[in-house]
């Protein structure tokens, strides 16, 4: 499943950049996310680790993320090492207008579901997506 769009956020990129590395902000703008921080309490960077505990599927998960790119203030992304859903977000940032173009990719493998649970697994996750990311820039614009 494949989920991707694009919004526009009236601060720079390396405001935008910032706060969306800054993992502890996660639990701000992200739909069921109680706590997130990188492992060894380090900055992020290529090869960090991240701890996530949050509500999904009707339970409670602790899932550990790695950084893959980091290159600041264009492009962030995170791989789940340990989820019941296996997945990878992109983030790619650039100028646009005096703000930002925050293009988001997210796929995840759902290949254990049947394909109609797949099939509204992948809804779901889209609409919750879109959601979090249009909090995220009402955040960033206050």
């Amino acid at each position: 499943m494949r989920a991707e769009l694009t919004i526009e956020v009236a601060r720079t990129p390396e405001d935008v950049f910032a706060y969306l590395t800054d993992v502890g902000n996660l639990p701000a703008w992200q739909s069921g996310v109680h706590t997130a921080q990188i492992e060894d309490a380090g900055a992020p960077r290529v090869g960090a680790r991240v701890r996530e505990s949050r509500h999904m599927l009707g339970r409670e998960l602790n899932t550990t993320l790695e950084i893959t790119e980091y290159d600041a203030p264009h492009v962030f992304s995170l791989r789940a090492l340990d989820s019941p859903v296996p997945f990878v977000v992109r983030h790619e940032l650039e100028s646009c207008d005096g703000g930002t173009r925050l293009t988001v990719t997210g796929v995840g493998d759902a290949g254990l579901l049947p394909g109609f649970a797949a099939g509204i697994m992948a809804r779901r996750a889209e609409k919750q997506f879109r959601k979090d990311f249009e909090r995220l820039k009402r955040l960033l614009e206050s």
